[in-house]
């Protein structure tokens, strides 16, 4: 096994703790910062892809996927800061 792959062995582990941590987290914030983590470790699992592929617009992809993780935290952290108002 070369390092990528043992790199996305890692990185695909540790995604399952953090849903771990979605799943059994005791309040919504706890939950939100899984779900932030999970977006994090996806997009570098993209990248390590990317890495031991020749083409380039993999790192597009992961651009794009941490820019949605991104929105997708603050949004949902806005959401229920404010009790579901918009």
């Amino acid at each position: 096994m070369n390092f990528i792959a043992v790199a996305l062995a890692l990185v695909g582990l540790s995604a399952v703790g953090s849903m771990v941590r979605i799943v059994i987290g005791p309040t919504v914030w706890d939950r939100l910062l899984g779900l932030g983590l999970v977006a994090t470790k996806i997009t570098l699992g993209v990248v390590l892809v990317g890495l031991a592929s020749p083409d380039t617009y993999i790192f597009d992809l992961a651009l794009l996927l941490s820019i949605l993780g991104f929105l997708a935290t603050v949004l949902l952290s806005r959401f229920i800061e404010r009790r579901g108002e918009l």
